[in-house]
């Protein structure tokens, strides 16, 4: 249980400095940009949610738990409400870069070119500094969100309890703490 209060405590944190970068370089894309705290606070609240339940839902998949635990991941579809659409085929992009499987490499990379793409015809050209960096810091922010939605994905194989050996007692199991 400790285990799993850390590692949620890690993700909330992270989580909170996702959004913060993530909110930064909304901010440097947007050609006339304009602040308000809910937007902020709906942005940066939502991805220390998402961040603390991906690390509740990682640690359990470590420690063998049931794949039910999998489920507490489903508000990461909040990160891709309003402006955050535009981050969900690249996201997709990154999972599938991620994969074991390499014939998904090749459609994984067009989708991040198409979230750049459409990022790309969404800002004024020529690009100015300011947005160009706020179009790498997007980038970083996507590979980061899908290594997330990767963890959510991913294969989930439960520890199997293993038999009685000759060190245990008869009658006891050996099962994860």
């Amino acid at each position: 249980m400790a285990r799993t209060a850390r590692a949620a405590a890690l993700g909330l944190v992270l989580g909170l400095v996702w959004g913060s970068v993530a909110r930064g370089f909304m901010r440097l894309l947007a050609t006339s940009p304009e602040f308000t705290w809910s937007g902020t606070l709906f942005i940066i609240g939502t991805a220390g949610l998402v961040g603390a339940l991906v690390a509740v839902v990682r640690s359990q998949r470590l420690a063998g738990r049931s794949w039910w635990w999998r489920l507490l991941g489903l508000p990461f579809v909040l990160l891709f409400s309003a402006a955050g659409a535009i981050m969900a085929p690249g996201v997709a992009g990154v999972v599938m870069l991620t994969d074991r499987r390499r014939w998904l490499a090749l459609p994984g990379v067009a989708l991040v070119g198409l979230t750049l793409w459409v990022t790309w015809q969404d800002v004024e050209q020529p690009l100015s500094p300011r947005q160009g960096a706020g179009v790498l810091i997007m980038l970083v922010c996507l590979v980061v969100e899908g290594v997330a939605a990767r963890e959510l994905v991913r294969r989930w194989r439960p520890q199997v309890a293993s038999a009685p050996s000759e060190t245990e007692p008869a009658g006891r199991v050996g099962v994860p703490a």
